[in-house]
């Protein structure tokens, strides 16, 4: 029997995954699915649908109730012990008074990979440098990450992720508060980092661009609406029941015609090369 390529990408595995807060509502139920690298998957939902807590679960940030998470078929411990997942937060999470320099934050990507005293070596400020360059922000290594703008910031964010060397990547709303510059120069990373077989899970309310950015797509309300190939998976019927309505409602007119049309044609797509 030929062995499967996938097997030696790097992936997410979940497992009838169910999990929730302290004293708090179950955030997810009975969720399972399957990514593998070389690929972009888009993470969609309604605010308060358990993206968030995905992200957590994955990260081994919270227990689970019930299920569980696999990371290139191993636990959550050794993931995080090897540094195989890296996480690109959102600006709100961040204490931008805090006085720290952009190289000093990449520099946090490596931490893992230094010795006892955290000294770094002449590789690790050579990667730092290059996970720089590769976000566009080489000249900004001594400023403070306060005085950025928000785009500027995720880059930063992401060039700490590159240092890190993580095949996987968990981003959390990439392209809320950036202009269509930034935008377009994170979507052109992303899709390197995919083609050097990473595996990337974007969480995103820009449904009317997934489709061209994911080849994957994930569908939650607390449950697992859907889960696949975005040509088969991300359909008007789907996002009704994730959204609970039609998507003209929950968009608008013009984002929900842009949506449906770029869903059309990757159903086009997907049946022209069949």
């Amino acid at each position: 029997m030929a062995a499967d390529p996938s097997a030696a990408l790097p992936s997410i595995e979940v497992e009838g995954l169910s999990a929730a807060y302290p004293g708090g509502a179950r955030a997810l139920r009975d969720v399972g699915f399957r990514i593998v690298g070389g690929r972009i998957c888009g993470l969609v939902g309604p605010n308060g649908s358990g993206k968030s807590t995905l992200f957590k679960s994955i990260m081994g940030l919270l227990a689970p109730l019930a299920g569980r998470v696999r990371i290139c078929g191993r636990d959550i411990a050794w993931a995080r012990r090897e540094g195989v997942v890296a996480y690109v937060p959102q600006l709100e999470e961040v204490d931008w008074t805090f006085p720290v320099s952009v190289r000093d934050v990449v520099t946090m990507g490596r931490q893992g990979r230094m010795g006892f005293l955290r000294i770094p070596s002449a590789i690790d400020r050579r990667i730092v440098e290059e996970s720089l360059r590769r976000v566009g922000m080489e000249g900004f290594g001594e400023r403070q990450i306060g005085e950025l703008s928000g785009g500027q910031r995720k880059r930063v964010f992401l060039a700490r992720a590159l240092a890190q060397e993580a095949s996987i990547i968990l981003l959390d709303e990439p392209f809320t508060g950036v202009d269509r510059k930034t935008e377009e120069a994170i979507m052109l990373l992303l899709k390197g980092l995919r083609g050097e077989g990473r595996l990337l899970l974007v969480s995103t309310h820009d449904l009317a661009a997934l489709p061209d950015l994911c080849d994957d797509v994930i569908l939650l309300a607390h449950h697992l609406v859907a889960a696949g190939p975005v040509a088969e998976t991300y359909t008007r019927e789907n996002l009704a029941r994730a959204f609970g309505a039609p998507p003209r409602e929950i968009f608008g007119e013009a984002a929900a015609e842009r949506t449906e049309s770029r869903s059309a044609a990757c159903l086009a797509g997907a049946a022209s090369a069949a």
